[in-house]
């Protein structure tokens, strides 16, 4: 049975372990630590696209108004016997009716504030819940991430076996810091889409552990996608036997609206804007019949209303640049002087 560390994101990592920072591929061992790192992406997601609907302005006019209205209803006649704010102020926070006389108007407001989060962002929180299934994590790694995490050193004995632990390590590479993983990205072949002129890959997922979302990690996954991109390409081109030594090849990956981490990384990369879909979820397969708000308007109205959207970039690739050792360590100083 191979041992797979615990990797709890609430806790901080161990100063005790020297703060070196490498990379490195996607292991047995390692194999929860990738899931739970994709997973924490749609949980912070998840968050920042609450955030969004509160913050939204048609969200503050909203409870600005509801509270303006229901201040004046509740005092514009005792504010019409006193001569002063100061008396006026005096009472009210004196009179516990007067004060709780809002409460209603309160509840109200964070109820339908936060109704309106729990629809429109639940649908995050299940992709999160759904990869701990096999069909998600089959299209999230594109291998039965089970079977890869309690595979053991005896299974490289096969042939079979050591072909599909290699291919299977191949798309995923993580970032140790202190020893612990912090980050994560994974590449698959596209195969639907790939020909014999073009290959497409597709980055299904990276992410950097919130403790670390300011260290610059983002920009080296990419660098990471791109290289994992050309060996794909290369093996695709080989495994096909093509005469096209150096087919087209292009790189996809989904950011969401809401991100305000990954999704300008990608545009500043060089990521091109193809797609925008109100469909949050990468993972369901065919066209997602939209359920309605409330059973009353299409949630994809909604979304569209608070800028909520799943959007898909597309980088070109030159075909050039060399491909380095994976595992290989790597330095930063930012990540090193980060103190936890």
């Amino acid at each position: 049975m191979v041992y797979h560390p615990d990797l709890d994101l609430h806790k901080p990592l161990d100063r005790e372990v020297p703060a070196t920072i490498r990379r490195s591929p996607l292991r047995p061992r390692l194999a929860l630590s990738a899931l739970t790192l994709h997973g924490d992406f749609y949980r912070q997601l998840q968050s920042k696209t609450n955030a969004r609907i509160f913050w939204h302005p048609a969200t503050q006019i909203f409870m600005v108004l509801v509270l303006t209205v229901t201040v004046v209803y509740q005092f514009h006649d005792l504010w019409a016997v006193l001569d002063t704010w100061a008396e006026f102020g005096d009472l009210v926070l004196h009179n516990k009716y007067l004060v709780t006389a809002v409460f209603p108007s309160l509840i109200f407001v964070a109820g339908t504030v936060g109704l309106t989060s729990f629809l429109l962002t639940d649908e995050i929180r299940e992709i999160s819940d759904k990869l701990g299934g096999d069909a998600y994590q089959q299209r999230l790694f594109l291998f039965p991430l089970k079977v890869y995490a309690n595979s053991s050193p005896k299974d490289l004995e096969n042939k079979a076996s050591a072909e599909f632990l290699e291919t299977a390590s191949a798309t995923t590479e993580l970032i140790e810091y202190r020893e612990s993983p912090i980050a994560v990205v994974t590449v698959v072949l596209v195969p639907e889409k790939s020909s014999k002129d073009t290959f497409y890959a597709q980055i299904t997922g990276f992410h950097v552990r919130k403790a670390y979302k300011e260290a610059g990690l983002q920009s080296d996954l990419l660098d990471i996608a791109v290289e994992k991109t050309r060996v794909l390409a290369a093996a695709y081109v080989k495994k096909n036997k093509l005469k096209k030594k150096a087919p087209r090849t292009v790189l996809l990956c989904d950011a969401y609206s809401v991100d305000e981490l990954n999704r300008p990384v990608l545009e500043k990369r060089g990521f091109e804007l193809k797609l925008a879909t109100t469909q949050l979820d990468p993972f369901a397969e065919g066209d997602v019949k939209g359920e309605k708000f409330l059973s009353l308007i299409p949630d994809s109205v909604v979304k569209r209303f608070f800028g909520v959207y799943r959007q898909t970039y597309e980088l070109e690739l030159d075909g050039e640049g060399e491909v380095e050792a994976s595992g290989a360590e790597v330095a930063s100083s930012t990540v090193k002087s980060r103190k936890r």
